[in-house]
């Protein structure tokens, strides 16, 4: 099998160091890695290099710390997939389970929110989210388009809409240690001038007539009635608006409470909960074909680009 060096070291440099250095400190991981980008073209090598270039910005002083978390991340993950497999359901059931268990309020939600910046270049499937987020939503806004991402999280959504659509761009969030991360993340990407606020999504517009484009990206299966939430979402869209949803099925994880099954549940539900698909998408888990992923029950993550019915 081809070496991660071999497979991106000369067309995308800041993937390759990113790699590398999770190779160096974990070497037994290198398979999955380089399973995870064989065969990937040319374009979709070139959108994992810009991600990968923001997230090494981020990741640049503390490389080693945040393989580190990368790896926990990773056990992590494992540990829930075994109570998913035993039980057949998440561990926890709504946000105030989530909360008792301790895990917003220790040292793991550091290494989780660390880790899970490595995935979003290290893992096909995220990857790929990011792909299409650029290509087929982004592409079609233009430099007065009004974008609302709702929980940004890491801020990389944020930084690629500036780079690409619009620089008229409102991130919400209902956690302020949330909004102080995406808020130090954004200024080491080098973006600036996003409107963040502390608000909750349900209580409707926040001082203005409503957004252009939405982006609700690894969102629903956090809260314990994502159709409230969709519906909400819908109603700060202006006419003619679109939404841009992503959401994993069978992917327990310590803060993951909403489970759908499969890719037609969720699309099935969010056509029910006021939003018409477009396009809709399946990206299964690096080394995993749709099929296989479904009969192992195993994660598949879902974009939806939609618009208000």
């Amino acid at each position: 099998m081809p070496t991660v060096e071999s497979v991106v070291a000369k067309d995308a440099p800041a993937l390759a160091r990113i790699m590398s250095h999770v190779v160096e400190l974990w070497p037994e991981h290198e398979k999955f890695l380089t399973s995870s980008i064989e065969g990937i073209d040319a374009r979709s090598l070139g959108n994992s290099e810009e991600i990968a270039s923001l997230v090494w910005k981020l990741v640049e002083p503390e490389i080693d710390s945040v393989v580190t978390s990368y790896r926990w991340v990773c056990r992590r993950l494992l540990d829930e997939e075994l109570y998913f497999r035993r039980h057949g359901r998440y561990r926890y059931a709504s946000v105030r389970e989530v909360e008792e268990s301790g895990f917003y309020d220790s040292e793991d939600v550091h290494h989780y929110h660390r880790g899970l910046l490595l995935s979003q270049v290290l893992w096909r499937n995220h990857a790929s989210i990011s792909q299409v987020y650029v290509r087929d939503f982004l592409s079609r806004c233009d430099s007065e388009s009004r974008l609302l991402e709702v929980g940004p999280g890491h801020g990389l959504f944020l930084a690629l809409a500036a780079r690409h659509a619009t620089r008229a761009l409102t991130g919400w969030d209902i956690s302020p240690e949330s909004l102080q991360y995406t808020r130090r993340n954004l200024a080491e990407m080098g973006v600036s001038g996003v409107d963040l606020a502390l608000h909750d999504i349900q209580d409707g517009v926040l001082g203005n007539d409503g957004f252009d484009r939405v982006v609700a990206s690894e969102l629903l299966e956090h809260v314990e009635n994502p159709g409230g939430v969709l519906r909400s979402l819908a109603g700060v869209m202006r006419p003619g608006a679109e939404i841009f949803i992503n959401v994993p099925v069978n992917s327990p994880a310590p803060d993951h409470i909403y489970l759908w099954s499969t890719p037609e549940d969720f699309f099935e539900f969010v056509s029910s909960n006021g939003i018409i698909p477009m396009e809709t998408y399946t990206f299964p888990m690096s080394g995993y074909s749709e099929r296989r992923a479904l009969d192992n029950r195993v994660t598949i993550s879902c974009v939806v680009i939609g618009k208000v019915q």
